[in-house]
């Protein structure tokens, strides 16, 4: 079993990296180690919680740990948006929660769960389809504001010669949605040939076997890039109705 000093010893790694930094006058050093503190405070804090959860694990208790896990990605995914508006928040919170939660229970009978809450599997792939999604549904939204915004007189010329919202935005919708995916596709065209991927990684050193280790990658990856596209697409057509009301005319 791994003990913290094993971990004590990457940290040493890291505070090495950063004393370059430092030492380069790259001025990274700061970032690195509030990072690198913060995240081992939140996976430590994760490990204990989870494991108190596997411990007394219900559906009601599941689906509370989803609730709040869905609801700060929602927090998460909005603050990174620059350009907001009203209802930005629930909007967010809406796409996140109509995209992930069904494929959660699919992926939960996909990875042969004994009952669809089986916090070991359900919980694991909420967390892991949230993070890729808050990424793709943030990033699709403030490119599709701040284009709207810059774009507005095009947009409005388009409404004015009688064409709908969807038509006058179209260009930009697809835009935002492209720039949202190509993380996870540029992930997925480089999985096996450039990189093995972490969940299959730690699958291996877990003591799977590789082909079973490759199976659920391939489930897990065909559900984020599922997830991150529904979401971001909920959550644009959701904004696109904030920005206009129903005669056309813009709200920001």
């Amino acid at each position: 079993m791994m003990s913290f000093i094993n971990v004590g010893i990457a940290f040493a790694l890291l505070l090495g990296c950063a004393f370059l930094s430092y030492l380069q006058n790259q001025k990274l050093e700061k970032d690195m180690l509030l990072a690198s503190v913060r995240a081992l405070f939140q996976l430590a804090l994760l490990g204990h919680i989870l494991a108190w959860i596997f411990l007394h694990a219900s559906a009601y208790l599941c689906l509370s740990a989803a609730l709040i896990m869905t609801v700060n990605s929602a927090i998460h995914s909005t603050s990174r948006v620059k350009a907001k508006y009203p209802g930005l928040f629930l909007d967010n919170l809406l796409s996140t929660a109509v995209a992930i939660w069904p494929l959660a229970f699919i992926g939960s009978y996909l990875f042969e769960a004994k009952v669809w809450w089986q916090v070991e599997i359900f919980l694991p792939l909420v967390g892991m389809m949230l993070g890729n999604t808050l990424n793709g549904l943030s990033m699709g939204i403030d490119h599709f504001t701040h284009d709207v915004r810059e774009k507005k007189e095009e947009v409005l010329s388009w409404i004015a010669l009688g064409g709908t919202t969807q038509e006058a935005t179209a260009n930009l919708f697809r835009k935002s949605l492209k720039i949202s995916l190509t993380p996870t596709i540029n992930s997925m065209l480089s999985m096996g040939v450039v990189s093995i991927p972490g969940t299959m990684t730690g699958q291996i050193l877990g003591g799977s076997t590789p082909i079973e280790a490759a199976k659920s990658q391939m489930i897990l990856m065909l559900l984020i890039t599922c997830g991150t596209y529904l979401g971001t697409f909920t959550g644009l057509v959701l904004s696109r109705k904030k920005l206009f009301n129903t005669m056309g005319q813009p709200c920001f």
